[in-house]
């Protein structure tokens, strides 16, 4: 949401400002409503809305990586005492690059690293100056860190991918095509085996050290904030996790971790977040130098960031004790949007697990009309649509090129429809095999989808015990697929079985352990809240709210999770 310094909060900013970040140094990672240190797109739940009319409109509108919404209450302090009143709106790096090139009112971003909007935005940064840093790493239980010996010799890139080889080492990570995390740690791995710290070209890729690496990759988020959360839910099946170094000392103070993290720096070296400040209006030069004369300060540079684990730009302020001094050699963001692209769609379609997704459609009689259109509309981005222009119903995020692309089915998913109304249908299955019949396949799901209608009760639980179903028969029949389950509703479930019923059975089918079938619900009009985020926290999931958020973006969004 926009935050603007106002006279209301002049009289505490400055308390802020000397005294305790707001969460920062805490236990807790905020992965439910992308609070934490993300990186991610921004939670749809969330979505940035306009301000309210009559309030003043800021000296400086800075669109900024999610992870820093921690940091907001110390960023607006040190604004205010520079004079300066800031906007500040949150997205993902790819995500903030499209909205700036459609033409959103941004005055500067503050990405977690620069490279990738220099190459991509349609004008250029007129000015930049990074603000502070944190390094890509590998956190590591004390233990696997023992058995593989990385405790004493640190490990290269090419070592932590022989050791998922080997079945040694699983892991999480965020999606590369939705996260700066996932997208560093990749390039990382890209660099080291072409053996190049810098101007890696496609052609030195070596996509099967990248699939190699990715094996090990057990636990999908779409951003770092949540990953940590999941992480902490699931670690009894993970040996570790990719995230910032920031978030892996935050997670070690946790009370509900189980084994602390060794944090490793691979010795081939990382990428690390830079976090620079990019001005994007040529008038507004003034109060972007006298902002950025503020978080270079020494008080926000020493007090603030070592408390949030965060390396200062100034070298000459302190930094948390917990951080290491250890030189690491830093890896080159690719410099050539050729080689991120290849990279990106070779992740999403041949290099990470194939996936299964299993959408369960509510077609009650209450989804007549705006709703079903909505539905509709949403399912369109998922199968290019928007590769021909936008679709009905104005302007979103999703109908904006890059993050929609990646958004859509990939070549080798699986994706089962299951409408539902007083019952669930009969599961409609759309196989993405290979290019050659994607389009075809596309056009089947959305003649499929054109020709749903609306009409009868809600029967979620019934609709949900099937697909559970269906996605233990898939993982039976393809082992090592990710399977998740995307429910959409707008009401209360009012037939087929009881949510107690449905407890009891979904304990029963996950009582065998192996890899979870993560639920996604996306509450919609009327729909009971309470019993879908228990859903998404039973399954290992996340709910969505798509009430005030357009179906397509909270879409675009969970794909990053998949």
């Amino acid at each position: 949401m926009t935050r603007i310094v106002g006279c209301l909060f002049a009289c505490v900013s400055a308390a802020l400002l000397f005294g305790c970040s707001a969460g920062a140094g805490s236990g807790s990672t905020r992965g439910a409503s992308s609070d934490g240190w993300d990186g991610g797109p921004s939670s749809a739940a969330t979505a940035t809305t306009a301000a309210k009319p009559g309030t003043p409109v800021p000296d400086l509108r800075i669109l900024a990586g999610s992870e820093l919404k921690e940091l907001e209450p110390d960023i607006l302090a040190a604004a205010h005492v520079a004079g300066v009143t800031i906007g500040l709106t949150y997205a993902g790096t790819l995500e903030m690059v499209d909205r700036v090139n459609a033409g959103e009112t941004v005055d500067a971003i503050l990405p977690p690293n620069g490279a990738y909007p220099s190459l991509a935005l349609a004008h250029k940064p007129l000015a930049k100056e990074k603000l502070f840093y944190s390094r890509v790493a590998l956190g590591v239980k004390e233990s696997k860190a023992r058995e593989l010996g990385w405790d004493r010799s640190t490990p290269s890139w090419s070592g932590i991918t022989q050791a998922v080889r080997d079945g040694k080492f699983v892991y999480g990570m965020t999606n590369p095509a939705s996260s700066n995390t996932g997208m560093s740690a990749l390039f990382a791995v890209a660099s080291s085996s072409a053996k190049k710290t810098e101007d890696l070209a496609a052609s030195e890729v070596d996509r099967n050290a990248l699939k190699d690496f990715l094996a090990g990759q057990k636990l999908t988020a779409g951003s770092s904030g949540w990953l940590g959360d999941a992480y902490v839910a699931e670690q009894d099946r993970l040996d570790g996790l990719i995230n910032y170094e920031a978030v892996l000392l935050r997670l070690n103070e946790r009370p509900d971790l189980h084994e602390k993290l060794t944090v490793i720096y691979p010795s081939d070296g990382v990428i690390s977040a830079d976090y620079p400040l990019m001005l994007l209006d040529p008038g507004k030069k003034a109060v972007f130098d006298r902002l950025v004369a503020a978080l270079q300060a020494p008080r926000f540079q020493a007090n603030t960031l070592e408390r949030a684990y965060l390396r200062p730009s100034d070298p000459t302020a302190r930094h948390s004790p917990r951080l290491s001094g250890t030189v690491v050699a830093e890896l080159s963001f690719p410099n050539n949007l050729e080689v991120i692209d290849s990279v990106l769609a070779a992740y999403q379609a041949e290099l990470r697990r194939p996936a299964t997704s299993i959408y369960l459609l509510d077609v009650s009689g209450s989804m007549r009309g705006p709703r079903m259109a909505a539905v509709k509309h949403a399912l369109e981005l998922l199968t290019g649509i928007d590769d021909r222009g936008a679709a009905p119903g104005g302007d979103s995020l999703a109908n904006r090129s890059v993050t929609a692309r990646y958004a859509r089915f990939q070549n080798r998913e699986h994706v089962m429809l299951i409408p539902f109304a007083s019952s669930p249908w009969k599961a409609m299955r759309f196989n993405f095999e290979n290019e050659a019949r994607k389009a075809q396949t596309e056009g089947e799901l959305r003649n499929f989808v054109d020709n749903l209608r609306a009409g009868g009760g809600t029967a979620i639980y019934s609709t949900l015990d099937l697909a559970y179903d269906l996605a233990y028969q898939e993982l039976a029949r393809y082992p090592g697929r990710e399977v998740t389950v995307v429910l959409l509703t707008d009401g209360k479930s009012n037939n087929g079985l009881p949510y107690e019923e449905f407890r009891q059975r979904w304990s029963g089918k996950s009582a065998g352990g192996g890899d979870p079938i993560r639920t996604f619900p996306i509450v919609f009009g009327e729909a009971s809240s309470a019993e879908l985020d228990e859903i998404a926290r039973l399954s290992g999931g996340r709910s969505f709210d798509g009430r005030s958020a357009d179906l397509r973006d909270v879409f675009r969004e969970i794909r990053s999770y998949q």
